[in-house]
């Protein structure tokens, strides 16, 4: 047997540095568990500064809705649509919001986002009160700004119920002018239009102006073209292997989602709060706003019906659109809404 000796400054050594040892290990543990946990739990949503998506956005971190639903909310404000795209194609951010065409064609393309509805508001027609518009048929020869380009899904859903209402196609009845909304709003101010087919933020300024008319509405639109109702204009957009590996984040979102919506729906008073991100100079826009905003609100969860009508929604538009639209997929992609 061998026995070694040792001696007590040795063993109070040993000791020590047993100690210190624990405690790195214990505040190594502690460092990575915190900034493991703080990574697990923010999730990062690109949004425009000035977009109504992030009424909502700014709202839940008000609330904070998001700590109520264990996670960190952090807003990502993007300069444009495209911008936005790029920042979640590029993984800088985890969700935006956008259309269900576009995951679609990016689906068929081999890049595998998915879709959660978040609004149904679209917008709509409005003329000037000289120009003797009262119904569709009134365009002929008549000069209409149109926001966005011209596989805009607005202008493609417009000219779909008008050939098979007339069996005429618009873009040859009137003379379309293609331009960004807020310059359109100018220019029928100006009235350099006669009518102008805009997004509902920007209908809503017009609407309160005794000089304009709102005669079309797109949703209705849907409607006559045998689409159920329900079948959502954007939403919330991510990558699928993102939503699969994150599943209970995704859910803590779309739950905060859902209860911020719920209060905008409700409440009166929870606007105020949302108010100066809103950049409603009066309290005319600032109603019509608000309730346009809630005429978008989904009432129900999204449902076998409205899958449905999304993809013959998608065959309509896109034998109008073409290849511009939806690429060379002419069905709606598999997997292009989020159901779990």
């Amino acid at each position: 047997m061998i026995i070694y000796l040792i001696s007590n400054n040795h063993i109070q050594n040993i000791i020590k540095m047993k100690k210190i040892v624990l405690t790195s290990l214990i505040l190594i543990f502690i460092l990575i568990n915190d900034a493991f946990g703080k990574d697990l739990s923010k999730i990062r949503v690109g949004s425009l500064q000035y977009g109504s998506v992030n009424w909502e956005l700014k709202l839940i971190k008000q609330l904070e809705l998001d700590k109520k639903y264990g996670f960190d909310l952090e807003i990502v404000e993007l300069a444009s649509k495209n911008a936005a795209a790029v920042a979640l194609q590029g993984k800088a951010v985890d969700l935006i919001v956008t259309d269900w065409f576009w995951v679609s064609r990016q689906r068929s393309e081999g890049r595998l986002f998915s879709f959660v509805p978040h609004s149904m508001a679209a917008g709509g027609l409005i003329v000037t009160k000289d120009s003797n518009i009262t119904k569709d048929m009134d365009l002929e020869g008549k000069k209409i700004g149109v926001a966005g380009g011209q596989v805009d899904k607005g202008w493609l859903i417009y000219r779909a119920y008008f050939q098979k209402k007339y069996g005429k196609d618009l873009v040859k009845l009137s003379k379309p002018i293609f331009g960004a909304p807020p310059l359109l709003n100018k220019k029928i101010k100006q009235k350099s239009f006669d009518a102008i087919l805009t997004y509902w933020p920007y209908q809503a300024e017009l609407i309160g102006d005794e000089d304009f008319l709102k005669i079309i509405n797109i949703t209705d639109v849907i409607s006559e073209l045998g689409v159920p109702s329900g079948v959502p204009v954007i939403g919330w957009v991510f990558h699928e292997d993102w939503g699969n590996g994150k599943s209970l984040q995704l859910n803590n979102f779309l739950q905060s989602s859902k209860e911020a919506k719920q209060l905008m729906l409700e409440s009166d008073e929870i606007w105020d709060k949302v108010r100066p991100y809103m950049q409603a100079s009066d309290d005319t826009l600032f109603i019509n706003l608000r309730n346009a905003y809630r005429e978008g609100i989904p009432k129900n969860d999204f449902s076998q019906s409205q899958l449905n009508g999304s993809r013959k929604l998608y065959s309509i538009l896109a034998k109008i659109g073409g290849k511009e639209l939806v690429g060379k997929a002419k069905e709606l992609s598999s997997g292009t809404f989020w159901i779990k």
